[in-house]
């Protein structure tokens, strides 16, 4: 299975967290990044990085690690 590392901007976070808390079914990881003001956030469900990334338009950068 893939992991998708989604580089998004603070202030994108809130509306993610809150989108995935009326709808999310899988777990949400968010950490740190280095990138200053920016958030990771490592969805284990590769559906809903796609709504991430497609409808709610809020990536800034998209690392995919094979496993």
């Amino acid at each position: 299975m893939d992991k998708y590392q989604i580089l998004v901007k603070g202030d994108h976070v809130g509306m993610l967290v809150d989108y995935w808390m009326h709808c999310g079914q899988c777990d949400l990881t968010l950490r740190m990044a280095r990138t200053k003001g920016c958030r990771v956030i490592e969805p284990t469900d590769p559906l809903y990085a796609a709504r991430i990334l497609n409808y709610l338009r809020a990536a800034e950068k998209v690392n995919i690690v094979k496993q």
